[in-house]
């Protein structure tokens, strides 16, 4: 005999599930175990696994907006403020109801940035370090993973907010990428984000001699092309060609000495790169120049690239 006919007006209480035998109607909340960064807002929905319900409706400790069809009810946040809510869904069925709970876990994420200490020599020790942050509640400490690695480089995996590793430069590591990745995790869940810097290996000190002819040369790339401006130890005796890609010394002295910097900047930021020089004095005959030329810089538009790497690789929820 089936109980759904037999127990009259209790019977709105029965639904069948597969083998035939009757069970009760539910209700449940998606997605089951919400992530909000803080301060955003959050949408959830309720739903209920038969349409025979007198009410179905959420039970929060805060502001709510929600709209409601046929079988569910939303629940909409337009600020969230607590680093853990509880939130419940209730539906009642006749003389019966059913609750379901779910916990809201808020988070703070920061993205992570690589940070080159000083010049990067060849030959010369240097340290890159990746730091990123988050804070999943005053009183908690992340589970926040990092990891760093390309360029030529051991890769290196830390729990915390920072990671770092020391090295000695080589020439073979120009222009090569450092990459980092934050992973933070939140229950089931996981945020991430990655960023990127491109290596810039300099050569040691180079050291001529007064008389010789000298070019530098600053090349640099981004969208849109970034305009270059050049720093040098003295004010005059040099010329700038190219639409300002070549500086040319004829004949350079001791006034000369220094640093030759190179900056490159467009509307989403700035590079830079420099060169030391050393003109020492010369025993040849001035009437010998000795003809140097010396490529300084390739600026891939640190400038572009931030805004690129904004644009492709901006931190975004793993899915559950």
């Amino acid at each position: 005999m089936d109980p759904c006919r037999t127990w009259g007006a209790m019977a709105l209480l029965c639904l069948l599930v597969p083998g035939g035998h009757p069970g009760p109607c539910r209700v449940s909340i998606y997605p089951e175990e919400p992530t909000v960064e803080f301060g955003s807002s959050l949408l959830l929905n309720c739903t209920s696994s038969c349409r025979n319900y007198s009410q179905l409706s959420w039970e929060v400790s805060t502001t709510k907006m929600g709209t409601q069809g046929p079988g569910w009810v939303s629940l909409s946040i337009p600020n969230v403020t607590s680093w853990r809510l509880e939130l419940q869904c209730f539906g009642v069925f006749g003389q019966r109801r059913d609750i379901t709970i779910t916990t809201l876990h808020a988070y703070r994420f920061s993205p992570p940035q690589i940070y080159l200490e000083g010049d990067t020599v060849a030959g010369k020790e240097a340290r890159v370090t990746c730091n990123a942050s988050a804070q999943v509640s005053p009183r908690q400490t992340p589970n926040l993973h990092l990891k760093l690695w390309g360029g030529g480089l051991p890769p290196s995996t830390h729990r915390g907010p920072s990671v770092g590793l020391s090295f000695t430069a080589q020439p073979e590591q120009h222009g090569r990428e450092v990459m980092c990745k934050a992973v933070l995790q939140l229950g089931r869940r996981t945020v991430n984000a990655s960023a990127a810097v491109t290596l810039w290996v300099w050569a040691p000190r180079t050291v001529f001699t007064t008389g010789d002819n000298l070019t530098v040369m600053c090349r640099a790339e981004g969208n849109p092309p970034p305009q270059l401006r050049w720093e040098m130890p003295a004010d005059t005796g040099w010329e700038l060609l190219d639409g300002g890609t070549t500086i040319t010394v004829p004949a350079a002295q001791r006034v000369h000495n220094g640093t030759y910097r190179c900056l490159a900047e467009n509307r989403y930021g700035a590079g830079a790169a420099s060169v030391d020089l050393v003109f020492r004095g010369s025993s040849r005959s001035p009437l010998i120049p000795v003809v140097v030329t010396l490529a300084v810089v390739t600026v891939l538009a640190v400038v572009a690239v931030s805004w690129w790497l904004y644009r492709t690789r901006g931190w975004k929820p793993m899915p559950s």
